[in-house]
């Protein structure tokens, strides 16, 4: 057999060289993406969440029917940008002309922490009701008979990644078309319902019943910021926010 043998010069530009890399395109799958699902064919049901809830009773039971995330619906929802806060400001007058006992009347609403909301609830006749300040968007310019639902997250069948639960907005825009005319109810979308007794239900709905009627569609879900927890690991790709 041959032995190779190399100079010293040779071995000296080698260790110059740099490392072998895999060929272009090529990349290791983000950790989330590694991680194994499997269903039991035989006990797998379509119509409750998740990919094997059988195999999980504490998913099984919670989720309401016709919530996000059955029969492969999924509400559409956006989360509020972790920095400051979208703020509501009290108005105490109109310059010129607003006095100094006006300026100093009004009670600030609190400001937010970052990544919530807070809402100006009114009192009295008015109630419930208030106004609440979110980040704008071209589809709420678009449908501006929208107003803001507060729920409790598991009501809406949402989860977070601290497994808590969190009020969200559900923003409903009650112009549309489903609204009066019963027809254009679309089965893969969500709406706010009210039944015959007039109590609101908001879910996706295969077949209104009769004495039901469309109040509003959701145009969509406003969530808050919620870290997961342990996501400050020091390694950006464990970060929620980390992209290829």
């Amino acid at each position: 057999m041959m032995a190779l043998s190399l100079s010293g010069a040779t071995l000296g530009l080698l260790a110059w060289l740099p490392p072998a890399t895999p060929p272009c395109g090529a990349r290791r799958a983000h950790v989330r993406l590694q991680e194994k699902y499997e269903y039991d064919s035989k006990t797998f049901n379509p119509e409750l969440s998740g990919l094997n809830p059988q195999a999980n009773s504490a998913t099984v039971d919670w989720r309401p029917e016709g919530s996000h995330g059955t029969s492969s619906r999924f509400m559409p929802v956006t989360t509020v940008s972790k920095e400051s806060a979208p703020a509501v400001v009290c108005i105490a007058g109109v310059y010129p002309g607003v006095t100094a006992e006006q300026l100093q009347r009004p009670t600030p609403v609190p400001f937010a922490p970052a990544g919530k909301w807070n809402y100006h609830m009114l009192t009295g006749d008015a109630a419930p009701g208030g106004f609440v300040a979110i980040p704008g968007s071209p589809l709420l310019d678009m449908n501006p008979d929208t107003v803001a639902v507060v729920c409790a997250s598991r009501s809406l069948g949402l989860e977070f990644p601290d497994n808590a639960e969190h009020e969200v907005l559900a923003l409903i825009h009650r112009g549309d078309a489903a609204t009066v005319d019963r027809t254009a109810l679309d089965n893969t979308a969500f709406y706010a319902l009210a039944d015959a007794e007039g109590k609101v239900h908001i879910r996706w709905i295969n077949d209104l019943p009769p004495d039901w009627r469309v109040v509003g569609r959701v145009l969509f879900t406003q969530m808050p910021f919620v870290q997961r927890p342990g996501a400050a690991s020091g390694f950006a790709e464990m970060s929620d926010e980390f992209e290829f």
